[in-house]
């Protein structure tokens, strides 16, 4: 670990600073919060879209970010924003901490351990954010760890895996995880032995952590019928995975090249060859699952790694000489010294656009009368919820929406097909587009539109003639 502390010192400096100086990257922060608040107020969680949509109210609805939504009503502002954004930026360094530790009792050598975070650490840039997920992250790579324990602290997986259900659907991966485990270790004993009569345990007990929710049975459900729903065609997260990602690209595609060729599989150990296989198949059928792929890796490819290359060969055993002490030492305050340098600096660059469409959203809420509102992209809408007289066609909640309304959003903003039918069956009034866009320019065609709020990169428009439904 003694040279990773600098590796995972960058990268925390990045988390960091990226989620307390430079927040609302994507409008579910705005969805969320209004879910908190109004879980705080009903003293209830929804279990249904309600009157904030007009296309599907009345949807069933698991809303897996319930904690966390709770957290960031809380913290909108001041103080409690920067703990609550660096909470969540300390669960992203824990999570790479936890797994390179993971990598070295597994017997990989400094070198390999640091070289392997680094691709960990940038195969979860394009996923962090300010997100609930993201609170997950540390819990799968404790899980892991825990797996392999050969002591009765191995249970700890099932606390572990309640947690995690209350804090992001891809909890469901725990017994998967554990059942992958119990087939490897069937393999390896060849029967039913100590091994994988502990797996198999464990894998109960994951089954029934992951229902200790306010969700109950219906939170893996709804984390399993999302494989086959057909709305993932639409959400650039479910996309397949592919060399213009970057954190696929630059992290998780070194690491699962090195876990190609030089095996991760010891003599008689099929579990973590199957995990790695199970977490391969997820990597590459999702952009999504970039991050949790690079996690899952580190620890199983490092130690390959150590083993295959002799310049990355753990060091021989002895005691530690005056270098290695130095290094214990002085690597991790180099690292603080080095990750508040990075902090510093990148909390005076000039914050990027937000890629939100916050004027043209607060010009509408600011009209008078109610409005039915489609934003071209649907994140843009979650600015929108919960607003009192806006309500929205799509937003970034996206599950719960049924098929037809991501059809017909889908057909509006190609402008293919009947999208001018759709936009009069579904009585919306309000578009926000960017401008210049296909639907822009096919609006400025159309005699029952006209340009509401307009700046150079978003337009608003709504029909004629409509000053609301008041």
């Amino acid at each position: 670990m003694r040279y990773a502390w600098l590796v995972i010192a960058i990268f925390a400096a990045r988390f960091a600073s990226t989620a307390i100086a430079y927040p609302a990257g994507d409008g579910d922060l705005a969805w969320q919060r209004w879910l908190g608040a109004t879980i705080l107020h009903a003293h209830a969680i929804p279990r249904a879209l309600g009157s904030e949509t007009f296309s599907a109210p009345g949807a069933a609805w698991v809303p897996q970010e319930w904690a966390f939504s709770l957290a960031a009503d809380a913290a909108r502002s001041g103080l409690a924003w920067y703990l609550f954004a660096g909470g969540v930026a300390l669960a992203a360094v824990a999570a790479l901490a936890i797994s390179a530790r993971h990598a070295e009792a597994r017997g990989a050598s400094p070198r390999a351990v640091a070289l392997c975070t680094a691709f960990a650490g940038f195969a979860l840039f394009e996923s962090f954010g300010v997100r609930a997920q993201v609170l997950a992250w540390p819990l799968v790579a404790a899980f892991i760890w825990a797996l392999e324990w050969e002591s009765p602290w191995c249970y700890a997986a099932w606390p572990l895996a309640a947690l995690w259900s209350n804090l992001h659907a891809s909890a469901m991966l725990a017994p998967v995880l554990a059942g992958i485990a119990t087939g490897g270790a069937l393999l390896e004993e060849r029967g039913f032995g100590p091994r994988s009569r502990r797996y198999a345990a464990l894998t109960g007990g994951a089954l029934v952590a992951i229902c200790c929710n306010p969700f109950g049975w219906h939170l893996p459900a709804y984390a399993l019928s999302l494989f086959g729903n057909p709305i993932k065609n639409y959400i650039s997260e479910w996309k397949v995975t592919d060399l213009d990602d970057l954190s696929f690209a630059f992290g998780a595609l070194p690491l699962l090249l090195i876990g190609t060729i030089y095996g991760v599989r010891r003599a008689g150990r099929w579990s973590e060859l199957l995990i790695l296989g199970a977490f391969t198949f997820l990597l590459l059928s999702a952009a999504r699952n970039v991050g949790l792929f690079g996690l899952v890796a580190l620890p199983l490819v490092a130690p390959a790694l150590s083993r295959s290359v002799g310049f990355f060969a753990a060091p021989a055993p002895g005691p530690p000489t005056r270098a290695d002490r130095m290094a214990a030492f002085g690597l991790p305050a180099v690292a603080l010294g080095l990750a508040a340098v990075v902090a510093v600096e990148l909390v005076r660059t000039a914050p990027p656009p937000t890629g939100l469409a916050n004027a043209p959203l607060a010009a509408l809420a600011a009209l008078p009368g109610e409005h039915r509102v489609l934003c071209a992209d649907f994140a843009w809408c979650g600015l929108a919820v919960g607003e009192p007289r806006v309500r929205v066609f799509l937003d970034g909640r996206a599950d719960p929406y049924p098929p037809a309304v991501w059809s017909d959003f889908a057909q509006i903003v190609r402008v293919a097909g009947d999208w001018r039918e759709i936009l009069a069956r579904r009585d919306v009034d309000a578009v926000v587009v960017k401008t210049g866009a296909s639907l822009d320019q096919a609006l400025a065609l159309e005699r029952g539109w006209r340009a509401a709020y307009a700046d150079k990169t978003y337009r608003l428009w709504l029909r004629s003639g409509t000053r609301g439904r008041g």
